[in-house]
Order: structure tokens, then sequence, then C-alpha cells
């Protein structure tokens, strides 16, 4: 969480620099991308806080605290994941607007900033709810693993896709017109982030109810 509050100031230095240096908008909106990622990632790893100190300390580092239910309990992890991603999109946003005082060196704008902002909330939303209920069921070390198994399996299934004779090229322009109406992209992030949130928090809720502690 250091992190979260020294990257508007990082973001000031890398403005005076970038402007003293003369560096072109395209390196400045490279910037804004990869600090995007990095958001996404963090608010990811920030949710899964608390379920990491239980697994590496178990409940007797929690002495004095008043037991939940277990219901609550998870009620409460996928709620500081919605804490979580709306400070990272924050933070993104804060950082894009520093871009802007100091000229709209990335080139965005305030709609360009706002629009990275909430796309950072909704792949948090999305990514974190799929290892919060992966934390319930695994440990973190076969989370690993298994994410490895799995980009592993997304690179084999896109080769067999790609041999396929189907006019991928077609359906995924298609796709691309479709998602340049900005209310069209919001829409179905908005379902896709519904969907994984509550959906995760539902198989959460079951396999942690089952689970003998």
């Amino acid at each position: 969480m250091v992190f979260l509050l020294v990257c508007p100031v990082l973001s000031i230095v890398v403005s005076l620099v970038m402007i003293s240096t003369h560096v072109d908008e395209h390196v400045a909106g490279g910037l804004m991308g990869g600090l995007g990622g990095l958001a996404s990632a963090m608010a990811c790893m920030s949710a899964l806080g608390p379920a990491s100190s239980e697994e590496s300390t178990g409940h007797s580092a929690m002495p004095g605290l008043i037991p939940v239910s277990r219901t609550a309990q998870v009620v409460g992890r996928y709620l500081f994941l919605l804490v979580a991603g709306l400070l990272w999109a924050l933070d993104v946003v804060i950082c894009g607007g520093v871009f802007i005082v100091f000229g709209d060196i990335a080139d965005m704008g305030w709609i360009g900033t706002l629009a990275a902002g909430a796309f950072i909330f909704a792949l948090a939303i999305i990514l974190g709810s799929v290892l919060l209920a992966c934390a319930y069921r695994f440990t973190f070390r076969k989370m690993m693993v298994a994410s490895g198994a799995v980009m592993v399996g997304l690179y084999a299934v896109i080769a067999l896709l790609a041999r396929l004779p189907v006019d991928w090229q077609w359906l995924l322009l298609n796709i691309t017109d479709f998602l340049t109406i900005w209310w069209h992209t919001a829409l179905v992030l908005a379902v896709l982030c519904l969907l994984a949130y509550f959906g995760s928090m539902l198989i959460a809720i079951r396999i942690y109810r089952a689970k003998e502690l």
C-alpha cells in the first residue's frame, strides 16, 4: 500500500523529467499503460493480503478478534476487493491528472484518464474475484502452479483455434467495431464484473462453509 501513496509523487517527478527532456507523448502513453497494468495487478494482490496472511500464520495470528460467521468473512474480503480496486483506479486517475496538469504529455485528456481508471477497476474486480475464490480452495503455491498451467493451456487453445478454417480476422474486426462505442464497452465490462464478483462470492461462500477449520 506504500506504493499506492508514492505513485502520484513519482508521476510528478516523471512529468518534470519528461518535460525537461522533451520526451515524445507516445512514451508518456506507454508509461500510463504500464502504470495501469501495475495497478490492476497490485489491486488483486492487495485484496489477497488477508488470505495470504491467514495462510502463512494461521488463525492464531488474530487473537482477541470477535468471531464472525463464515459468510460474513467472505463478504468482508470481497468488500475489501472493491475498496482496493477503487483505490488503485483512483491512483491511476491521479497520475493521469498529473500528466494533464503538466501539459497533457500522455495525450489522453480527462476522458481518456477516467476511462483508464474505470478499466483498471473492472480488470481488478474480474481478476481479483477469480483469485479470491481460488484462495479459499487452494494454497498460494498451488495457485501459482495452476496459473502457469492455465497460461500454457490458453496458448495451446489459441494455437488450435488458429488452425481451424474460420475467418478470425473478420470476427475480431466485428468485435473491435462493437467495442469502439464507449457504452458498449462499459456494458460488457459491467456485466463481466457483476458475473465475476457475485458468482465468485457465492462459490467462495460454498467452499468456505464446507471447509473444516
